[in-house]
């Protein structure tokens, strides 16, 4: 985040958006420092507002709890893989060179490493979310207007996103995937 998103400047437009009842801004600059500054004050307040609006998405969850984890903590955890696989390879070479076996166990770490490094390094694409920003926005069973409406919804609803079609984004709603239009929505 630039100098203009800043985290004290962000809390501002909040809590003004708050005390003029503008509640889809509110979450949305609350998400949006939920993105630098995770904590679980932060989340219970969003998921408080959420509820009194009849919102969706905001909810604290284990999901949510393991993204307040990963944001704060994601730096070290690359180091620790890195220290981790770096000793199982030195270990792995100085085997092959005294002509030794690999245990099972070696392999097999190497490999649930290789998987964890996969998976670390890609949660933060994996996870993007947005707000729903226009009253009486359609969900569609597939990215074209003339596609089944599978709900119409208001402003302030936070979704997940989980790939894009042209100018339609492919969310979660309801443990199910609908597309709704890119103009709908404020990427977080």
């Amino acid at each position: 985040m630039g100098e203009k998103n800043s985290p004290n400047l962000l809390l501002k437009l909040a809590f003004l958006s708050e005390k003029t009842n503008n509640y889809t801004d509110c979450l949305f600059y609350l998400s949006k420092l939920a993105l630098t500054n995770p904590s679980r004050r932060l989340f219970e307040k969003m998921d408080k507002l959420a509820q009194e609006q009849n919102l969706t998405g905001y909810e604290f969850d284990d999901y949510n709890y393991f993204i307040i984890f990963y944001r704060r903590y994601g730096d070290y955890i690359p180091i620790l893989l890195l220290t981790l696989g770096t000793y199982i390879v030195v270990i792995m070479v100085t085997k092959a060179r005294r002509m030794e076996p690999i245990l099972q166990i070696h392999k097999i770490s190497i490999v649930v490493y290789l998987l964890l490094l996969l998976g670390i390094l890609n949660i933060p694409s994996l996870y993007r979310t947005c707000i729903i920003v226009n009253e009486n926005t359609f969900l569609r069973e597939e990215p074209s207007s003339s596609s089944s409406v599978v709900e119409r919804v208001g402003k302030g609803h936070k979704l997940t996103i989980v790939g894009s079609v042209d100018h339609w984004n492919r969310v979660i709603w309801g443990n199910k995937i609908v597309y709704i239009r890119k103009s709908d929505l404020w990427n977080i």
